[in-house]
């Protein structure tokens, strides 16, 4: 068996083993280890600083006209169909399309794509305030900077809520005027 075990360590290691009994290494009070290759230092032209790496961000949509429509999906991408209909709608009846807006799923871009991402208004749909450290309300436009920022409900209960829709589109008349 002992022996067994020296040919399955040579497997693992590439340099010489010694093994060392339990009794000698007890009697033993130095241990000289000898090192018989030279530590390999790095090259220092290899060596680099360190560089901060964005990662690109991926929103749905041109952005043409700045602005930001945050969601927060942890099954789609972007939006399911029903919630992508209706957003949409809301779009078109502003005079708006895809093409003007960035959808975001903070749930994949997280809260940090301002970083990334030129805008001048937000319109978030089912995230608090808080989240991005904001002190509002729903469908109270908050100037945040030089952004303003809409919150609201999700678009799933949007949907199902005229008296919410209403002060949706209330707030959003405002907004754009």
């Amino acid at each position: 068996m002992e022996n067994l075990d020296n040919i399955g360590l040579k497997l693992f290691f590439e340099e010489d083993i010694y093994i060392i009994n339990e009794e000698s290494a007890k009697s033993s009070t130095t241990i000289e280890i000898k090192n018989e290759l030279p530590l390999a230092l790095p090259n220092p032209s290899i060596l680099k600083e360190p560089t901060e790496e964005f990662i690109s961000l991926n929103y749905k949509g041109g952005n043409t006209k700045g602005i930001a429509i945050i969601i927060s999906d942890d099954s789609n991408d972007y939006l399911n169909n029903t919630d992508e209909t209706l957003l949409l709608n809301i779009l078109k009846a502003l005079g708006l399309s895809l093409d003007d807006v960035a959808i975001i799923n903070q749930h994949i871009s997280g809260i940090t794509w301002q970083k990334e991402l030129e805008y001048s208004k937000a319109i978030v749909f089912g995230i608090l305030p808080s989240t991005y450290a904001i002190v509002s309300q729903n469908y109270i436009i908050k100037t945040n900077g030089e952004e303003k920022w809409l919150f609201s409900d999700s678009l799933f209960t949007l949907g199902n809520d005229k008296v919410l829709k209403g002060k949706l589109w209330t707030s959003l008349q405002e907004l754009f005027k």
